[in-house]
Parts: C-alpha cells; sequence; structure tokens
C-alpha cells in the first residue's frame, strides 16, 4: 500500500516537473512573440510618423504653389 503512495506520488512530481518545463518553453516563447510585436509596433508608429510627415508637407507645397499662382 506504501509503495503504491509513494510510485503515485513520484508519477505525480514528474508530471509537474513536465508541465513547469513545458510551462518554461511557452513563457520563453511568449517573451520572444510579445518582444517580436513590440518592435512591428515602433516600426508601424515610426511609418505613421513619416506618413503624416510626407502628408503635411505635401499640402504645405499645394498651399504653396496655390498662393503663388
Amino acid at each position: 500500500m506504501a509503495e503504491k503512495l509513494i510510485q503515485s506520488l513520484e508519477t505525480k512530481i514528474a508530471d509537474l516537473i513536465e508541465l513547469a518545463r513545458e510551462l518554461n518553453r511557452e513563457n520563453r516563447a511568449l517573451k520572444i512573440r510579445v518582444a517580436e510585436l513590440q518592435r512591428e509596433r515602433r516600426d508601424l508608429l515610426e511609418r505613421q510618423r513619416h506618413a503624416e510627415q510626407y502628408i503635411d508637407q505635401s499640402i504645405e507645397r499645394l498651399r504653396h504653389i496655390e498662393a503663388s499662382s
């Protein structure tokens, strides 16, 4: 009886160790993905800023052309 209990506990401990390893792997993968998404967000914000500047400059050029006419 005690032997079966010990064996059951050993099995549960082994399962928990494997679960902990799996969760650690998943956590590392998620941290990498978060970093990638943050980098992508920064890039998109930078592209948006450049687009806004381009549009502002274009509007200013059109106003200048219109004023010159």
